[in-house]
């Protein structure tokens, strides 16, 4: 735990961009997920489109994640100048790849692609164009339906919408044709946007508390409290809070200026020392830099500035 503290300290001291972290500057165009049928952009008897170029210096350590070639597959992708990320899905005789150009500050791919593979032949891509991750369009999930069909799941974000969390998914149908072969999108099924009406943003956090489930650092190591009732939050009215950081109990101030937007200000605790392995120091090192929040399936999202963690709440006393 103590290791994992101090990466996660040493993240967030690294941390130079003060934008909030949000999706308004990450929406991409993916305005082919709003057709009820959209176009194909595959054709029989295409190869396997080379990697984008992508200027940033990638971090080496990023690289030396990428998943080394088990197949023929593989290694077509590959030689076209992809990294392999993360599991392939196979069954049926059908494969499908992920391979990425780039990665961005904290490993995720970026101008990243998912390639379909039918008995062998590559039968096209699961994007018209190469996707970032925490963008609007960008593949959340591939699912293997029989031999003819797959289903692929896009995150779709607003402006307003944390990075942590999409307000909102897309699902498309495609059909795998032998003829070629060739994989076409066939229907898309959008879900409702989560929208808040009436109430200003302050509303939705007036007289709510709650106790802490984890921690979700921007890379990837996930802090779990011994006890999530020992860090507690409780937003009262007038832009005041109270808070328990493990030992210490305290009293601060909050305020909403636009969806999604929070604002915290300083933290007057008691001077307890805690025990080995708290996230007190921690929290109270963050405390200012949470930018930003949302409400999702009952938990709350605190996220920090330039993506450098979430912490998840879930109700609390």
């Amino acid at each position: 735990m103590t290791s994992t503290l101090v990466r996660a300290a040493a993240l967030t001291m690294a941390i130079v961009s003060l934008h909030l972290p949000t999706a308004s500057t990450q929406v991409k165009s993916a305005s082919w997920l709003d057709a009820a049928k959209p176009a194909s952009w595959n054709k029989a008897g295409l190869s396997v489109p080379a990697a984008p170029t992508v200027q940033d210096n990638v971090d080496i350590r990023c690289r030396e994640l990428a998943r080394p070639p088990e197949s023929a597959e593989d290694i077509r992708v590959k030689e076209r100048g992809w990294d392999l990320v993360g599991a392939f899905h196979g069954g049926w005789q059908v494969v499908v790849i992920r391979g990425t150009a780039g990665y961005d500050g904290m490993c995720r791919p970026r101008q990243y692609q998912d390639f379909v593979f039918l008995r062998g032949t590559f039968a096209g891509t699961l994007s018209p164009q190469p996707m970032d991750s925490r963008s609007d369009g960008a593949i959340a999930r591939v699912t293997l339906q029989g031999p003819t069909r797959l289903t692929a799941e896009y995150d779709r974000y607003g402006p307003a919408d944390p990075l942590c969390c999409p307000s909102r998914t897309t699902s498309v149908v495609f059909d795998i044709a032998s003829d070629g072969p060739i994989v076409r999108p066939v229907s898309t099924a959008p879900t409702a946007p989560q929208t808040r009406s009436g109430p200003p943003a302050e509303s939705s956090l007036e007289g709510t508390s709650w106790k802490l489930v984890k921690f979700q650092g921007g890379d990837g190591a996930t802090l779990t409290p011994d006890d999530g009732s020992k860090y507690t939050i409780a937003f009262a009215a007038g832009g005041r809070l109270s808070a328990r950081v493990d030992c210490n109990r305290g009293a601060g101030a909050w305020k909403s200026n636009g969806p999604n937007q929070i604002a915290l200000g300083p933290l007057a605790l008691t001077r307890a020392a805690c025990p080995a392995g708290s996230l007190h120091d921690q929290i109270v090192r963050q405390w200012g830099n949470i930018r930003s929040y949302v409400i999702r399936d009952g938990h709350l999202f605190l996220a920090l500035i330039a993506d450098g963690g979430i912490y998840e709440f879930e109700p609390g006393p």
